[in-house]
């Protein structure tokens, strides 16, 4: 027997139910009359479900912070990422003198230490705040010789532990940010296979440093891809690839909303409005409304007012 979920007249901002409505948990939502704004749907069992006279929209400020995010993220990695692999060349010779190497970024952990918390930091507006406080403190305790070693000891525990922070960012939520840094890793990677080939003929070197460049190429990849994904879901209310067989969208206003690969058969659409909201190829809900192809992607249909 079906539960019955009860949210009829309520609001919901940046909402997932993707849990709450699994398709194998036979779930009946109900949402007459709410108001939904930036609402993940993707994947969810609604077959049944009822959303009559709601009103589907994006937030448009969520939206907006997600954009500036994002800048904030190309700004700030671009730079540490180009930062990383020059500084990560260089080795500390005798009498502290620096002699630059395409084997040098392997004998500067720190550099790739620093560059991942300071990933980490741009990331989290609070983490951020923490890590320029250390910095300063640093600076101030740079007066005093003792005061600095016990300062510094605790910026590198601090950053050593950002760093970590930073990896699990870029793999689990996705940071354009530590994507640059794990490009810089591959390119380093890659020159050093390279030099080890063509300088050397050292062809274990070259293939292990060939392989090492494989995985932060595939990181980057991720933690790019995670972070766009962050942004597209922030500009739609996604319903992809839920099950909304015999779902009710009775007399609702639907705006950036996104039913690509989701089962929309028996769907009753009747008064419904639709504004940016994006279907699969060929299906048209039975209104009144007009319906325009999408000229950039011919693969979904693109319905406006």
């Amino acid at each position: 027997m079906d539960s019955y979920v009860n949210y009829r007249y309520r609001d919901f901002q940046n909402h997932s139910f993707q849990n709450e409505f699994r398709k194998d948990a036979a779930n009946k939502a109900d949402f007459t009359g709410s108001r939904l704004q930036g609402c993940d749907f993707q994947g969810s069992g609604l077959v049944g479900a009822d959303f009559s006279e709601t009103k589907i929209s994006r937030d448009q400020k969520n939206f907006q912070k997600h954009l500036i995010h994002m800048l904030l993220h190309i700004i700030v990695g671009v730079p540490l990422g180009v930062a990383s692999w020059f500084l990560a060349q260089l080795v500390i010779v005798g009498c502290g003198s620096e002699n630059g190497s395409p084997y040098g970024w392997m004998l500067n952990p720190f550099v790739w230490m620093f560059a991942f918390a300071t990933a980490a930091a741009v990331s989290q507006r609070r983490l951020f705040s923490i890590y320029m406080g250390l910095v300063g403190l640093m600076v101030i305790a740079a007066i005093n010789s003792t005061a600095l070693t016990v300062v510094g000891i605790g910026v590198m525990i601090a950053a050593f532990g950002m760093s970590l922070f930073g990896l699990y960012l870029g793999y689990k939520k996705g940071a354009i940010a530590v994507g640059m840094v794990w490009m810089a890793v591959g390119v380093s990677s890659a020159i050093s296979a390279g030099y080890s080939w063509i300088k050397y003929q050292e062809i274990h070197y070259a293939i292990l440093f060939a392989v090492l460049a494989i995985l932060p190429a595939v990181l980057a990849t991720r933690a790019f891809n995670l972070h766009f994904a962050k942004v597209k879901m922030s500009a739609v209310t996604s319903f992809e690839g839920a099950d909304l067989e015999n779902a009710r969208f009775v007399n609702a206003v639907l705006e950036n909303c996104d039913f690509l690969g989701a089962n929309l058969a028996g769907i009753d659409w009747h008064g419904a409005t639709f504004k940016n909201c994006k279907f699969p190829n060929g299906f048209s809900p039975d209104t009144q409304e007009a319906i325009a192809k999408n000229i950039e992607n011919p693969e979904m249909t693109q319905l406006a007012i």
